[in-house]
C-alpha cells in the first residue's frame, strides 16, 4: 500500500479545491445529490464513515439529509466550524480506534483512490479494519483521455472508467457492483477545452451573489437530471460506484 502521507492534500490544494462556499458550486451541488441517491438506492446503512473527508463538506450535506455519518481526514486541516464534532482530521484511518472501526457499515471514498498508488491494497486494508462493513461507495475522476494539469496538480495517478473502478474495488468480482458516469455533458466540453488549450483550471470558482448562485443551482439540477435519465455507460467526467454483498 502506498504511503498514506503522500496522498494527503497540501494547504495549496485545499485552498484551490475547497474554498469557502464551494458547496454552492454546481459540481458540488450535483455530486452531493448523486451520492445521497446512490446511498439510498443501494440500501446503505449507518454508521457511515467518509474517508478523506477534507473539511467535512459532504459530511455536513449528508447529515443534513438524515444520514448517520462522520468523517476522517489524513491532512491536519481545520474542519468546518459546525462539523468539529463529526469530523476528525490529522489522523490515518488505519489508526481509528477499534470501538469505532468495528461499527462502520458503509465507507465513502469520494475522489480518494485516484490519489493512491495501490488502491486495491488500500481497500483490502479498509475491509480488514472494518469487519462490519457492507457497502463501499466511491467517486473518481473519469476517462484517462482527460488527464491533464488538473490531475497532476492534485496528485492523481489515473482517471477511471467503470471497469477499472471494479478492478480496484471488487477485483474478485464477488460483490453486487454498480457504476455510472456522471457529468455526461461536461465530457465533450472537456475534450474540446483540452484540445484547444491543453490545460484547465485547477480549482473551483465559488459563485458570488444572487445571480451566480442561481445559475449554479440550475446547472447542478441540470447535471443531476442528466445523471438520472441518460444511460449510465455514456461517458462523463466522473464515475460513481457502489459495491455491496
Amino acid at each position: 500500500m502506498s504511503d498514506p502521507q503522500a496522498s494527503s492534500f497540501s494547504d495549496e490544494q485545499f485552498d484551490k479545491l475547497y474554498p469557502p462556499g464551494v458547496e454552492r458550486h454546481y459540481w458540488s451541488r450535483c455530486r452531493n445529490r448523486v451520492i445521497a441517491r446512490e446511498l439510498r438506492r443501494s440500501g446503505a446503512q449507518g454508521p457511515i464513515l467518509e474517508v478523506g473527508c477534507g473539511k467535512g463538506i459532504v459530511v455536513r450535506y449528508l447529515r443534513d439529509d438524515g444520514f448517520d455519518i462522520t468523517g476522517i481526514e489524513l491532512a491536519p486541516v481545520a474542519p468546518l466550524t459546525d462539523m468539529v464534532a463529526h469530523v476528525r482530521t490529522g489522523i490515518d484511518v488505519m489508526d481509528l480506534e477499534p470501538a469505532i472501526a468495528d461499527r462502520v457499515r458503509t465507507v465513502l471514498l469520494l475522489d480518494v483512490i485516484e490519489h493512491l498508488e495501490d488502491p486495491k491494497g488500500f481497500l483490502e486494508a479498509i475491509r480488514r479494519k472494518m469487519p462490519a462493513l457492507t457497502h463501499v461507495l466511491v467517486t473518481v475522476p473519469a476517462r484517462q483521455e482527460l488527464f491533464s494539469n488538473f490531475d497532476r496538480f492534485n496528485g492523481h495517478y489515473r482517471r477511471y472508467d467503470p471497469d477499472m473502478v471494479r478492478a480496484h474495488v471488487d477485483p474478485q468480482r464477488t460483490l453486487d457492483f454498480r457504476a455510472s458516469y456522471v457529468f455526461h455533458g461536461l465530457y465533450p466540453a472537456a475534450r474540446i477545452l483540452l484540445a484547444r488549450k491543453g490545460e484547465r483550471e485547477v480549482g473551483f470558482n465559488v459563485p458570488q451573489g444572487f445571480l451566480a448562485n442561481t445559475v449554479h443551482a440550475l446547472l447542478g439540477l441540470f447535471f443531476y437530471i442528466e445523471y438520472l435519465i441518460l444511460p449510465s455507460r455514456w461517458k462523463g467526467t466522473s464515475v460513481i460506484a457502489v459495491a455491496k454483498p
